[in-house]
């Protein structure tokens, strides 16, 4: 089968939502498919591994700024994508944004039969987001009901879809997933505490993500900070593009020493730096389903996150960690710390983690997707 992948952003665009594109193209190409990534980031695929092809969709200068549904930027964007798709002669077409991917794909004549995964931009309330800016829900739900299946990657996200307006029967229940067979037997020759400078006996609380506002990583310092003044000797690592910028508030807090700042590991040793941490933390306010936490659950770590969307779904507190309320310091304070001096507990967490995550394994999940594909050629047929 002939798959295009249809995106708005790509790699080498980092973000939860081009990983999780780059994971299904490299699934399905391992189960045989041919599959081409349609973008309007890259040219050319950038991730070293990628075994899949890449087109680049054109796009005209202010897309961005002016709004992607307006004139002319929508019938550029549409003619430009049309003619991708008729010359690639896919069979089945994932479509992933709700905004502005769905309504590109939901405005193309014939109307083509496409899945869209709607992800963050079109369902978040964030301050620089399209939906607070450009008033896009009904918009949204008009193209994700046009489509064969709209894609839900969490049950806070079908709620949202709902509320907007999407038909509760169009809406597909997959959330994001993991590689399971890297994180859980690939041996990496990489040492997290080595690179660091964290003493080897040293227990290390993981947080993975670049650094914004809805990643909460001041609370999460501030979580941390009371934890080690409670039990000392525990180290926790930031890991993502833009987390130096917290140092400040770690020397004010006079945790700076027990805190470690790491602008991005990827490939192997991104997998050893899971597999060598002993608790994953995740403090945010705002996610739609965090790809970082089934990779945690993958490499088997106890987790204490938040009471938010994805997070809920897949951490059960006393099973496989523990879920508190956004903001909670003193709470996740408390859990981290139950973490840190209950071994017993933590394995027994470890051990839950690893057989949920093959819920999330990619081989699953990309079937899931493939369950709702058209037997018939979609454009050009």
């Amino acid at each position: 089968m002939r798959i295009a992948l249809v995106t708005s952003s790509f790699l080498p665009t980092i973000g939860g939502a081009e990983f999780g594109v780059h994971h299904l193209a490299q699934q399905w190409r391992k189960q045989g498919h041919d599959v081409c990534v349609i973008n309007a980031t890259a040219d050319r695929a950038t991730h070293p591994e990628a075994l899949y092809s890449v087109r680049k969709l054109g796009l005209l200068r202010g897309t961005t700024r002016f709004g992607a549904h307006r004139w002319p930027f929508l019938q550029h964007a549409t003619r430009g994508l049309q003619r991708c798709l008729r010359e690639y002669r896919p069979d089945f077409i994932s479509g992933h944004f709700g905004y502005p991917t769905g309504i590109w794909l939901s405005r193309l004549k014939p109307l083509p039969h496409y899945l869209i995964t709607c992800r963050g931009p079109a369902l978040n309330e964030t301050p620089q987001g399209p939906r607070q800016r450009f008033g896009i829900d009904n918009l949204v739900a008009e193209a994700l009901n046009r489509s064969a299946g709209a894609v839900a990657m969490s049950s806070d996200a079908r709620r949202i879809m709902e509320r907007i307006g999407v038909a509760p029967a169009n809406i597909l229940d997959i959330p994001n997933g993991v590689e399971l067979t890297r994180f859980q037997t690939k041996v990496v020759g990489f040492d997290l505490r080595r690179m660091l400078g964290i003493p080897g006996d040293a227990l290390v609380i993981l947080s993975v993500g670049r650094s914004i506002w809805a990643k909460a990583y001041d609370t999460g310092i501030k979580t941390v900070a009371k934890v080690l003044a409670r039990q000392p000797g525990i180290y926790y690592v930031l890991l993502g593009k833009g987390t130096g910028e917290w140092l400040p508030l770690a020397r004010e807090l006079g945790v700076a020493e027990n805190i470690a700042f790491c602008e991005g590991l990827y490939g192997d040793e991104l997998i050893g730096a899971y597999q060598q941490a002993d608790i994953f933390f995740l403090p945010s306010v705002k996610e739609l389903c965090p790809m970082v936490l089934p990779e945690s659950m993958g490499a088997g770590l106890p987790a204490v996150v938040t009471n938010i969307s994805g997070s809920q779904d897949m951490v059960q507190t006393g099973e496989n960690g523990f879920v508190l309320e956004p903001g909670d310091a003193e709470g996740m304070a408390e859990a981290l710390l139950q973490l840190v001096q209950d071994e017993p507990l933590r394995e027994r967490m470890r051990q839950t983690a690893l057989e949920k995550s093959k819920l999330y394994s990619w081989d699953r999940i990309s079937r899931l997707y493939l369950e709702h594909a058209h037997p018939e050629r979609t454009l050009g047929g």
